[in-house]
């Protein structure tokens, strides 16, 4: 890799030992986050492309230019982005930026489309994935509705606590099991996939509680 590049007709140019010139691509990058972040970075990110050459070219300038043996502590690269499953590029002519994404769909409807993919592998932006946030999104807020309904009744007029039972039990067990579950997933790398996926089946749960012939809901519990 070079440190220093001759500069191209047209091209930017500073006056240097070497030659009029520019720095190459992976010192700019050292130079820049040395100079903000300083000798030692916690967390590093950046695309899977780049792991290498580019990151190990960082860490060899940076270590060498602070005389230290762990520049960064912790690397996460995140997988390229693919539009109807062809990853996107410019060449492919299938290149989208966030502002024409949100022309189409909210975003709200964007985070949780991602929220379902992990975040290290390849995600794919399609109809079908934005059908999915979407999906998802509608059982969220209507259920999300239906028990802001709930809490503005005059609950606390009627008997408080938990009137149906056996459903109430099951239901506080089917919350706190899905409290474990996204708090252990969001532990395993960040696996908001599953963190997703057992908010939503509490939901399902929430929803067949609520169902219940002569339901009497616990507001609080909801």
């Amino acid at each position: 890799f070079a440190l220093w590049k001759a500069s191209k007709a047209g091209e930017p140019a500073w006056d240097s030992p070497f030659g009029p010139g520019r720095p190459g691509w992976h010192i700019e990058c050292s130079v820049v986050a040395g100079d903000i972040l300083g000798e030692n970075l916690d967390i590093h990110a950046g695309g899977e492309d780049l792991k290498f050459p580019h990151h190990d070219n960082e860490l060899a300038q940076s270590e060498a230019c602070f005389g230290c043996q762990q520049w960064v502590n912790y690397f996460t690269h995140t997988g390229h982005l693919h539009i109807e499953g062809l990853k996107m590029s410019k060449s492919l002519k299938n290149f989208i930026t966030i502002r024409q994404a949100l022309e189409h769909n909210t975003a709200r409807q964007l985070r949780i489309m991602f929220l379902l993919q992990g975040w290290d592998q390849p995600m794919n932006y399609s109809d079908q994935t934005i059908d999915d946030a979407r999906s998802k999104e509608t059982t969220f807020k209507s259920f999300f509705r239906e028990v802001e309904a709930l809490a503005r009744n005059d609950y606390l007029s009627e008997e408080v606590g938990w009137r149906m039972g056996e459903a109430d039990h099951k239901l506080s067990e089917a919350y706190l099991a899905a409290r474990q579950t996204v708090h252990e997933s969001l532990l395993d790398n960040f696996n908001t996939k599953e963190a997703m996926g057992a908010m939503l089946k509490l939901i399902n749960e929430a929803n067949q509680y609520l169902r219940l012939p002569n339901a009497k809901p616990s507001v609080l519990l909801l």
